[in-house]
Formats: C-alpha cells, sequence, structure tokens
C-alpha cells in the first residue's frame, strides 16, 4: 500500500470490510457514504438505514473500519448519517438476500434484522 495518504487508498484499504451480520462489504452495502481528508485525517461517513442502531453496532462497525487504516499514521473518524431512500432499499434488499446472522427459529430465513 502506498505511504501517501489519498482518498483511493483509504477507498482500497476498506474495501473488504465487512458488514457483522450480513454477507456482504460495507461499500457494497452503500453504507460508505464519503471520504474526507484533511491535513492527513480521514473521516468516513457510514450512511446507517435508520437512527436507532444500537452503539454496541456503531462501535463495531467503526473499529472494522479503522483497523485496516491503522498502518496509514492518520487519526480515522467515523461520522454517522442517515442513508437516502434509495440506498435504504438497497441495503434490506442485500441484507435479505446475505443475511449471515442467526436463523429465525424455522431455519429458513433471517431473523428481524438489527438494522
Amino acid at each position: 500500500m502506498s505511504d501517501e495518504l489519498t482518498v483511493e487508498t483509504v477507498e482500497d484499504a476498506i474495501a473488504d470490510v465487512t458488514h457483522p451480520e450480513i454477507n456482504a462489504t460495507l461499500v457494497d452495502l452503500g453504507m460508505v457514504d464519503d471520504i474526507h481528508l484533511e491535513d492527513g485525517d480521514v473521516t468516513i461517513d457510514v450512511a446507517i438505514p435508520m437512527a436507532g442502531i444500537p452503539d454496541a453496532i456503531k462501535q463495531m462497525l467503526a473499529q472494522r473500519l479503522a483497523a485496516p487504516l491503522e498502518s496509514m499514521d492518520a487519526e480515522v473518524t467515523i461520522q454517522f448519517v442517515l442513508m437516502d431512500e434509495e440506498t435504504r432499499e438497497q441495503f434490506f434488499q442485500m441484507e435479505e438476500e446475505n443475511w449471515s446472522g442467526l436463523e429465525d427459529e424455522g431455519g429458513d430465513g433471517p431473523p428481524d434484522a438489527p438494522f
């Protein structure tokens, strides 16, 4: 990986970061909304589908995104924003198709998802 910090190097570093319960990357799910660079600091806007996401889930997402950036010697800030309607619909469709969390009691599909 290049020592130079650019939006592209950040995108490359986080490209394979997956959701904890959906078998898809955060990028594919539309959750990486924006990446800002300023004076060697990185801010990533993470889009969430609704305001009531538990803090524990947000912390897990933030840790997963920050981990691959540690070697870049950048201060990483994760900000949470709400998804727009179109992205939210795509997110829920991908969630349904790629759920990897616990099966529901009948074993035939996802339980009520955390999102």
